[in-house]
């Protein structure tokens, strides 16, 4: 009797060997052509040793998990819904845009799809360092290298987004680009619902080479603003498409931007021009169209510009203070359209110091202890239109 127990006990032992054999068999197969294992506790994934592709990682990944990502280029489009990850990038990894990107969103002006490279979604939390992301982008779509929507959280740090634009033989009215978008504005439609928020911060981000704008806060134009960090980053504009861009443009969204430099982005659309009031001008900082209280700029290194740091219809929305601005073209400030304050920046060249612009509503600026030297037209200039009055108070302390 003990010999057939023991018998059936070995049997028992060889089955269990060989079905361990072919669960390892498998998940090797699976873990070569990118297709996703059974959902287990939270774990570090490695790319592309487990997954050959960063998609089929998040795909495979519990809420929670590590994702490392190895050196080499990744010629896909990734999209993270819903989950909790940490995304780390060793060894210079490079998410390229492929030619063609699946579309979310729809912009109701331009009537085009509205795309990204990385999409963060539907209240994900996302930790992304390590990366570049590069275009270029495809003609015909408003595009982004990172974009986080749906009340995601998007943390990302110490990368690169470069080349977030078309080719230079896209029509400029077919034409978009921007390098990190936190939220969708309320002409950006997202199955049939009408914006989006997000939030989160950028952190030691290299941006450089984009169209539209390097970084985009925006929000729709019910409920409450969502906050974004942005502090200690380069961004650089730049563009072979006539285009007016900006470093940073806020919407309805409350943004901390500090301790950044900002250069180059200088308008070169055929209306561009130093009138505010009937031309367009490129910027460092942009906050406008309702830009809520709330927002900080502050310690940031702005140059090589239209406008260094520019407020537009968005009375009281800003502490400007602290800024360095040096050879920003037109303006190193202007505030229009809305009372504003600066305190202490230092500007240097250009045109003009501060300009306070008034053509749809009066507005007066408090400027307090800004200083202000060799500017071609004046330290301060007020330009006012069509019946309304812009007041600069300068204040010395």
């Amino acid at each position: 009797m003990d010999s057939v127990v023991d018998r059936r006990d070995q049997l028992r032992g060889l089955r269990t060997q060989r079905v361990l054999v072919c669960l390892s068999v498998l998940a090797a197969l699976g873990a070569m052509l990118g297709i996703a294992p059974t959902a287990h506790a939270a774990s570090t994934i490695v790319v592309p040793r487990d997954y050959r592709t960063i998609q089929a990682a998040v795909n495979a990944a519990p809420s929670g998990s590590t994702i490392v990502v190895r050196g080499g280029i990744y010629t896909e489009q990734v999209v993270i819904r819903g989950k909790n990850l940490t995304l780390e990038g060793v060894g210079g990894p490079v998410i390229k845009s492929p030619r063609t990107l699946s579309s979310f969103a729809q912009d109701t002006r331009s009537n085009r799809p509205v795309t990204s490279v990385v999409r963060i979604t539907n209240g994900a939390h996302v930790r992304m360092s390590g990366f570049s992301v590069t275009g270029p982008l495809p003609c015909g779509t408003t595009s982004a290298g990172v974009t986080a929507l749906q009340d995601a959280r998007l943390d990302l740090s110490d990368s690169r987004i470069t080349d977030m634009h078309p080719a230079s033989s896209c029509p400029a009215d077919q034409a978009g680009g921007r390098g990190v978008v936190f939220g969708l504005p309320s002409f950006v439609q997202v199955n049939g619902v009408s914006g989006s928020r997000a939030s989160g911060s950028v952190r030691r981000v290299k941006i450089a080479r984009y169209l539209l704008d390097g970084i985009n806060v925006a929000g729709p134009d019910e409920g409450s603003p969502a906050r974004v960090v942005v502090r200690d980053s380069a961004i650089a504009g730049g563009s072979q498409i006539p285009v007016e861009q900006f470093g940073i443009s806020i919407g309805n969204a409350v943004a901390t931007v500090r301790n950044n430099t900002i250069s180059d982005s200088v308008c070169t659309d055929p209306a561009c021009g130093p009138d505010p009031i009937t031309q367009l001008q490129s910027g460092g900082v942009f906050a406008g169209f309702g830009a809520p209280a709330g927002t900080t700029v502050s310690g940031n290194h702005i140059s090589r510009t239209d406008t260094g740091i520019y407020q537009f219809a968005s009375p009281d929305c800003c502490r400007i203070r602290s800024n360095f601005l040096r050879n920003n073209r037109f303006f190193g400030i202007a505030i229009q359209d809305g009372n504003g304050a600066t305190h202490h920046n230092v500007i240097t060249g250009g045109q003009v110091g501060i300009g306070v612009v008034a053509d749809s509503v009066d507005t007066t600026a408090m400027l307090h202890g800004d200083r202000i030297t060799g500017t071609t037209v004046a330290p301060v200039r007020e330009i006012q239109c069509c019946g309304f009055t812009a007041t600069a108070v300068v204040k010395p302390d």
